[in-house]
Order: structure tokens, then C-alpha cells, then sequence
């Protein structure tokens, strides 16, 4: 199943992404999507790149057909590759979301774009549940939980952004 989340922002894209790879707007992001636990990895580049982990054990909100296969616990690994500055004011990332012990994955990118007013971050990606039969409908259930992830960490970001100019 495709997803796609855009957001606009007037923070510029180096300060968005500073903020994509600060420890604390990350952990702050994992609390206020209610992680029963949560681990922040950032191992900055040499040339401006960053790696992010972020490992999160979040409650099931799934439909109860589904509870039977994912437990009461989902554990989330999320990793993003970010690249240096480009040539036109971009940064891209890879990014890798695992639910461990489950068939689910989603395989994506993110891309912050300098706009006149700020920038926008786009984040795209494919979400698969290797279930027979129930994967379709599971899938959009892996995306609303994604997505509202995705809108925390923009919004913490953000404020983040205002906070420390």
C-alpha cells in the first residue's frame, strides 16, 4: 500500500533537518506518540549526512483480527539514511520502518525541498504485511500508525525549530 505524507513548514530545510537529527526533538516525539519504550540512535557523517534509528515499542492499535497475529505490542525499528546538503538546497533520505517479529515493512524516502516561504518534507513509501489473505486489510492500519508517527515528529520538530531559532 503507497503512502504519502507532505508538510509545509517555514523553517528552512537546514534547520528541519537539524532537527530530524536532534536527540531530543526525536525522544520527545517517541513520548508524545505514547512508545511504552523507546531507543534514539544519531551517528552524524563526515560529509553532513546523518544515520537515525529509532526503536519503539508502541501499543497494538490494530483491529482485533488482526491482535491475533501482532500481539498486544508492536516493536518499530525506523531508519533513515540522510544524505548532505545536494546542490539545490535539498536533503533526501532512505528510510526503513520494520516491525520486528512481523511480516511489515515499510521501504520509503524523505526529502526536504527549500520552498520561498520555508521548506517541505515529503515523505513517500511502500508499507507491506506478508499475511495471507489479511495483509490488505491490515496495511492501511501500518500506515495510520506510520503516519501519525511521521505528524509528531514534523510537529516536535517544528517547535523545536521555533524554540531554538
Amino acid at each position: 500500500m503507497k503512502m504519502r505524507v507532505e508538510t509545509t513548514s517555514a523553517a528552512t530545510v537546514e534547520q528541519t533537518f537539524a532537527s530530524r537529527v536532534e536527540q531530543s526533538v526525536r525522544e520527545r516525539a517517541c513520548r508524545e506518540s505514547g512508545a511504552l519504550s523507546y531507543e534514539v540512535l544519531i551517528e552524524h557523517a563526515s560529509d553532513g549526512g546523518a544515520r537515525v534509528l529509532v526503536r519503539r515499542v508502541m501499543p497494538a492499535r490494530v483491529p482485533e483480527i488482526a491482535r491475533r497475529f501482532v500481539g498486544e505490542t508492536l516493536s518499530i525499528d525506523q531508519v533513515e539514511q540522510w544524505s548532505a546538503l545536494g546542490p539545490t538546497g535539498t536533503r533526501t533520505a532512505v528510510v526503513n520502518v520494520t516491525v520486528k517479529g512481523q511480516p511489515a515493512s515499510m521501504t520509503g524516502s524523505m526529502v526536504l525541498s527549500p520552498t520561498p516561504d520555508g521548506s517541505t518534507e515529503l515523505v513517500t513509501g511502500e508499507v507491506k504485511v506478508g499475511i495471507p489473505f489479511l495483509g490488505r486489510q491490515i496495511e492501511p492500519e501500518i500506515v495510520k500508525v506510520i503516519e501519525s508517527a511521521l505528524r509528531i515528529e514534523q510537529r516536535v520538530g517544528q517547535d523545536w525549530v521555533r524554540e531554538n531559532g
